[in-house]
């Protein structure tokens, strides 16, 4: 069995009102099937994001038994002007608040928050966790890509702290990036993938050197954090860039590659990037992520089971390290 920290869901109600809308993100009719359109990219959308009696027949049989869901972090919907977030997230959590009351220990949630407004954002973090029994909230990582921007939550964290929640960093866009325009290159679908596929890996790496490499989290020990995509690059760049740091400032030394409070899911989705990470930031800070329904929960395990890490160290990664933040 396992237990899943990223799952994606997008409530019925924010269903209608994604297809009502005429500009992205929206829903629409696409010659096989419906689709959901992102700020960048379109994706097939199906039952599996709405259906959760559907999902939890699926978790059954994958051998999943908890999971903890929030909204797809670039879909688009949480960084919109207020006017058009706050309806849209609202419809997202009451959603999912009535999935996770359904379904109760076997479904989490993370709230969706609008980003345009601070206080906003606040209260509505409040309002699922104290009228809903959320575990936490679901953030963009490019709110992480100075620390800047990642103090200008600080009275979120602070709040989390106090409750002991738990925030998981996404890719995602702030607020202030809105509208994100469409600069591709005319490539091959399949390149244009590949490259915004490496492109999203980058940016969460640069959100880690915040998290990481800052005393920002140190002020928060009684929250946890986790991060998206074993931390994106970073395993496989960490040592040329304390190379390079410590050739231009002879007398800097960066930190260990871990906090106390920080974790990483495993959705990256290959065996070798796993062992890395399990090297670099230790067994004990990876937890299991599937990023279903945009992947299949089979491929997220298989992984898992795919690495040359013990028996022991794989069982640490599917449940004992999440029990542990479950458990807080």
């Amino acid at each position: 069995m396992a237990i899943d920290f990223h799952a994606h869901f997008i409530a019925p109600k924010l269903m209608e009102m994604l297809e009502t809308r005429e500009s992205d993100p929206r829903i629409s009719d696409g010659e096989n099937g419906p689709l959901y359109h992102m700020p960048v990219s379109t994706l097939p959308y199906s039952r599996a994001y709405y259906d959760m009696a559907q999902r939890i027949e699926y978790l059954d049989h994958v051998g999943i038994e908890k999971q903890v869901i929030s909204l797809p972090g670039l879909l688009g919907v949480d960084y919109l002007p207020l006017d058009q977030s706050l309806p849209m997230v609202k419809a997202s959590n009451d959603g999912l608040a009535q999935e996770c009351a359904k379904y109760n220990n076997r479904i989490y949630g993370l709230a969706a928050l609008p980003l345009a407004d601070n206080d906003a954002m606040l209260g509505e973090l409040k309002r699922c966790v104290e009228d809903f029994g959320f575990i936490g909230a679901i953030l963009p990582n490019n709110s992480f890509l100075s620390l800047d921007h990642a103090n200008e939550l600080k009275p979120l964290f602070k709040y989390a702290n106090e409750k002991k929640l738990h925030f998981f960093i996404h890719p995602g866009w702030r607020a202030d990036e809105f509208p994100v325009l469409d600069t591709r290159p005319s490539d091959p679908d399949e390149l244009l993938i590949a490259r915004g596929a490496l492109g999203v890996q980058h940016t969460v790496s640069l959100a880690l050197i915040t998290l990481l490499y800052t005393d920002f989290l140190n002020a928060y020990p009684d929250m946890t954090v986790h991060i998206a995509n074993l931390g994106g690059t970073f395993p496989m760049v960490v040592e040329r860039m304390h190379h390079t740091v410590e050739a231009r400032f002879p007398d800097a030394k960066l930190p260990p590659c871990r906090k106390e409070n920080l974790y990483f899911d495993t959705s990256s989705l290959g065996p070798r990037a796993i062992e890395l990470a399990a090297e670099v930031y230790g067994v004990d800070r990876l937890i299991v992520g599937t990023d279903t329904p945009i992947f299949s929960a089979e491929t997220g395990l298989r992984v898992i089971s795919q690495t040359r890490l013990s028996d022991d160290e794989k069982q640490q990664i599917l449940t004992q390290n999440a029990h542990q933040l479950l458990s807080r």
